[in-house]
């Protein structure tokens, strides 16, 4: 499961990623997303879409329908329960469950992306981490690359390992063109300083728009880094 540490640090950018590299190495992936809020508009007709979504389906080549990649989607840029709240609505939480399950038949590996930080509502009773202890899948934690990472990714993993949840490790994830600072050269190896989880990776932003290169210069074998922790 791929949480992390912070809102907009990257998840579904590094789940697509991992996709398409477990695609091309032949391995049948399913990607889930339990939740996902905050619509946008995608032409003149004013249809809703949630980018999230979009991108994971594409990175399966879209060869399963969006209500199985995500079956709760809601239009406010909010955490699911207060979002699905102005829409007179709730998140199930039985169907947060049924939904993971759903793929254990359609797929021989499942990346299931949380939403914003572990500690994130996820519906009015559970957070992502209680999801996360009901799945049990091995965790990877997607930081922002940049200055204040260090505090919460150590932050996020006292969480997950307090709670006795397993993790596979840690990928920092540069998601800013513009700003630049010495920490990126230095948050690795001081994370790495303070924690026995693994920092896996360091993608920079040039990679972005080339997920292959994330592919092959940074290779990891996905497979065998979760089965190591299940």
């Amino acid at each position: 499961m791929i949480v992390g540490t912070d809102t907009g640090v990257g998840k579904t950018y590094i789940s697509c990623a991992i996709a398409r590299q477990l695609i091309s190495e032949g391995t049948h992936t399913g990607v889930y997303k339990p939740a996902c809020s905050g619509s946008l508009i995608k032409d003149e007709t004013g249809t809703p879409y949630w980018e999230d979504v979009e991108l994971l389906a594409q990175a399966i080549d879209q060869n399963f329908p969006s209500e199985r990649i995500c079956p709760q989607k809601f239009h406010a840029p909010l955490a699911p329960p207060v979002a699905a709240r102005k829409e007179d609505s709730h998140v199930d939480e039985a169907l947060l469950r049924q939904g993971a399950l759903w793929w254990q038949d359609q797929a021989d590996f499942l990346i299931v992306e949380g939403v914003g930080g572990i500690l994130c509502p996820l519906s009015e009773n559970l957070l992502v981490s209680d999801f996360a202890a009901a799945l049990n899948y091995p965790i990877l934690i997607v930081a922002r690359a940049g200055l204040g990472t260090i505090n919460h990714s150590l932050l996020t993993i006292e969480v997950l390992q307090k709670r006795g949840l397993p993790i596979a490790g840690l990928i920092l994830n540069d998601v800013d063109s513009e700003r630049s600072d010495e920490s990126r050269t230095s948050n690795a190896a001081q994370i790495q300083q303070w924690t026995t989880v693994p920092v896996l990776s360091f993608v920079p932003f040039e990679w972005r728009s080339n997920l292959l290169h994330y592919q092959t210069e940074d290779r990891i074998d996905w497979c065998q880094l979760s089965s190591g922790h299940v």
